[in-house]
């Protein structure tokens, strides 16, 4: 269930930091308050996803494939170009969160017991 709420994570921060930047730097004032909503929203998935997965490997795959749906979205809807070091710098992401999924800690991690 963490990968769903993680996946969740994912798409709601893809959709926040659309809405920021729709928002023009919050001149237009109801997509940045959406913006504001949606990042906070997705903490509390992120939150959720972490009492299963190790809080290392959901921060990189959260952060790690926001950011490559972020690029997605940034060429598709915002028609913003990306620069050769842009897709480098894209493929060096993917392969730290593959490397980090695949070879870091697989422990499930430990609550604490009320009053600890």
């Amino acid at each position: 269930m963490g990968y769903v709420f993680l996946g969740l994570a994912i798409i709601a921060c893809v959709a926040g930091s659309s809405a920021l930047t729709a928002s023009d730097g919050m001149v237009i004032k109801k997509y940045g308050s959406l913006g504001v909503l949606i990042f906070a929203f997705s903490y509390v998935l992120l939150s959720r996803s972490i009492l299963t997965i190790n809080i290392s490997i959901a921060y990189v795959v959260w952060s790690g494939v926001g950011i490559i749906f972020l690029a997605i979205v940034s060429v598709a809807w915002f028609h913003l170009p990306l620069t050769t070091a842009d897709i480098i710098g894209l493929i060096m992401i993917i392969v730290g969160v593959v490397g980090m999924d695949l070879y870091g800690a697989k422990e499930e991690p430990e609550l604490l017991a009320e009053g600890d």
